[in-house]
């Protein structure tokens, strides 16, 4: 079950940082104001997200043995870097994005807030909200899934820690009933010898 559970947040963080990885390098290159502003934001969730499945499959990599154990591993300290290196990138995009609005304050100076007014930039502001309302359900839905899985693996673990502990009693009972048998027939050889001894003399 830690194998299976390690995969699929192995997929779902490939699936989230090929996301970001896409609008880094292609999407908000293109993009300008509220629109960059709120790809940013969504490519920082992306990479928050990422960070946690991989906290999550270092916790699973605990549970592997052997081989499986042995090739993950050096994909765990891939993935960190890999995601460290994109949070960079994200930081340099959203200080990038501040010195575009800075610089365009000083260039056109009240009338850049003007023209935000007249085109409606308050719809834009309601769509990021909006947005970041339905990232943080996701978020929350995702983080959800995460602790009924670590739910469930926890009670199975309880499980097959509870049939050891059967195993173990059960062998303390043979054990037992073994050393029992041993001392009953070294009482009959006690006896034996004795007998023989007796009729000896």
């Amino acid at each position: 079950m830690s194998l299976d559970l390690f995969n699929n947040y192995e997929s779902e963080y490939n699936s989230l940082v090929s996301a970001a990885r896409h609008r880094l390098d292609t999407a908000l290159p293109e993009l300008t104001g509220a629109n960059r502003s709120t790809a940013i934001r969504e490519t920082e969730r992306e990479l928050e997200d990422a960070q946690e499945l991989v906290g999550q499959m270092e916790m699973e990599l605990l549970s592997l043995q052997g081989p499986e154990r042995s090739r993950a591993a050096p994909r765990m300290r891939q993935y960190k870097a890999e995601v460290e290196q994109l949070k960079r990138e994200a930081r340099k995009a959203a200080q990038g994005l501040g010195n575009y609005e800075s610089n365009r304050r000083a260039l056109f100076g009240d009338s850049v807030g003007m023209d935000r007014d007249l085109s409606g930039d308050d719809g834009s502001l309601d769509s990021d909200n909006r947005t970041r309302l339905l990232s943080g359900s996701e978020r929350l839905a995702r983080g959800s899934q995460r602790l009924q899985d670590s739910h469930r693996i926890a009670i199975e673990t309880e499980a097959v820690g509870a049939n050891i502990l059967n195993d173990l009693r059960a062998q303390r009972e043979q054990i037992v009933n073994t050393r029992d048998v041993l001392l009953q027939g070294e009482s009959h050889i006690d006896r034996s010898q004795r007998t023989l001894r007796t009729m000896t003399r």
